[in-house]
């Protein structure tokens, strides 16, 4: 289930508001979305048990000024997106660093084409889909966790596949891989390591759990 959601901030402190209208799919949510984007900051995945799991930010440039540029970060006290021209001077976050401080992954939205038969695919990271997809079954193994962190270096988005894998596994699967969660937690790149740590004070949400699971 896919709704429309607001970022702010109060205190200092984000907040996310989620409008009540659900839709089927991205697509469906984006395009409303796209109908009336000063009232809303995205599109948030939920999933089954109603939490929210995911947040897709517009691809453009949201300044006042009607820029038409990609957006290439968020400003760090209103969430506003922004492209590299708009945010020159300003505190700003990339979606990596707001993921880790709102505790739910982020990815840009794809560029929405005319439906139909030329409609572009839903677009989503690739290397984030694989950490996700591979992690349960290669968790276990020192090389694996090893490139895991190298990707993580250079690689900073990827930080949401890490966040979709660890949170996918079942509680039993977690006492299973316990010793090998602990050894990547310690093995985390210094600046991935330091996020994760300080989302420990928020143990429900997505960044808090992938942090406590790797025994941070």
């Amino acid at each position: 289930m896919f709704r429309l959601i607001q970022l702010q901030a109060q205190q200092g402190v984000p907040r996310i508001g989620v409008d009540p209208d659900g839709y089927g799919s991205e697509r469906a949510a984006l395009a409303r979305y796209r109908e009336t984007p000063t009232m809303f900051s995205g599109v948030g995945r939920f999933d089954a048990a109603g939490r929210l799991a995911e947040i897709i930010m517009d691809s453009a440039c949201g300044s006042a000024s009607g820029c038409s540029r990609p957006a290439a970060v968020v400003h760090a006290d209103t969430f506003q997106r922004l492209c590299d021209t708009c945010a020159f001077g300003l505190s700003v976050l990339t979606l990596p660093e707001l993921a880790l401080r709102l505790g739910v992954a982020v990815r840009p939205a794809p560029v929405l084409a005319p439906s139909g038969r030329h409609a572009a695919p839903e677009e989503s990271s690739p290397v984030g889909n694989r950490i996700a997809r591979e992690f349960a079954s290669h968790v276990d193994d020192p090389v694996w966790r090893m490139e895991l962190c190298a990707e993580l270096a250079r690689t900073p988005s990827a930080i949401n596949g890490l966040m979709i894998g660890v949170g996918a596994l079942s509680h039993r699967a977690v006492l299973d891989h316990y010793p090998s969660l602990c050894a990547l937690g310690t093995q985390l790149p210094s600046v991935v390591h330091a996020d994760l740590v300080r989302a420990t004070a928020r143990p429900l949400s997505p960044a808090g759990v992938t942090a406590l699971r790797l025994g941070l």
